[in-house]
């Protein structure tokens, strides 16, 4: 599927993986060759999430791929965004 955030375009393959305590991760990596490209979300265990929750992180080098993904209907964004470090990560509920 073609994603076109600020540092993150072209035909990606979203891998569904997950973290140690069982949360989903979601990695972006180039439909191609394969190249990994970014992981979308972040593991924060001291934030609840509900089950096919996920957090995602905008900032950096992923900045605008929440936004791609909830325009693409991976996900949907829902509004709430919660703190870490410096930044913040919003939640999404994941669709696929």
């Amino acid at each position: 599927m073609m994603i076109n955030a600020k540092y993150v375009k072209g035909n990606m393959a979203i891998q569904k993986a997950f973290y140690a305590e069982g949360r989903i991760a979601i990695k972006l990596e180039d439909a191609e060759t394969h190249e990994p490209w970014c992981v979308a979300t972040v593991n924060i265990p001291e934030y609840a999430l509900k089950e096919g929750h996920v957090f995602l992180k905008g900032w950096s080098e992923n900045e605008g791929v929440p936004e791609e993904l909830d325009r693409l209907g991976i996900v949907e964004l829902t509004g709430r965004k919660v703190r870490t470090g410096f930044v913040k990560a919003q939640e999404a509920k994941l669709l696929i």
